[in-house]
């Protein structure tokens, strides 16, 4: 069942990992089931949001920004191009022949000193593509496998 979700842990967390400010969460409510948190317009009244959640009918409401972990959060791809584009950190601007090598064999291994172990927020060309998951100098792509096989075949790259 969908709850309201705690607002400051949600925009805790996009600030101490990614530097998002807290501006960019004004026009967003969010929302929480056991698996995740929701993102949604705030343009609709939190009271009408609610009305829905109680009729226990809707497993979710809006774009899912994290998954809940064990240990923590996930970023989404999708959440992330939607707030991402202001990061000041724990991003990387990735060069065409790093995204063909990224999306092709799913890892990089190089070194981003201005980078903390962990999620990521991906961009090409100043756009952001989604999350990538970055440990001891190895860089893997979490975008979903669909979106994946789409930037593979197309040709924007």
């Amino acid at each position: 069942m969908l709850r309201l979700a705690d607002r400051e842990k949600v925009i805790t967390y996009f600030k101490e990992r990614f530097g998002i400010s807290e501006e960019e969460f004004k026009e967003y409510l969010f929302f929480e089931s056991n698996k995740g948190i929701w993102m949604v317009s705030s343009r609709c009244p939190e009271e009408e949001y609610l009305k829905l959640t109680a009729l226990k009918r809707f497993d979710f409401l809006g774009i899912r920004i994290l998954r809940k972990l064990n240990n923590g959060f996930k970023p989404t791809t999708y959440g992330l191009q939607i707030i991402g584009r202001n990061a000041t950190k724990n991003f990387i601007e990735l060069s065409r022949d790093e995204l063909i090598k990224l999306l092709k064999e799913g890892y990089i291994e190089k070194e981003y000193p201005s980078v903390e172990d962990g999620y990521v927020i991906l961009r090409y060309n100043r756009r952001v593509l989604g999350c990538g998951l970055y440990r001891k100098g190895i860089l893997r792509h979490q975008f979903p496998k669909g979106r994946t096989e789409a930037m593979v075949s197309s040709e924007l790259l």
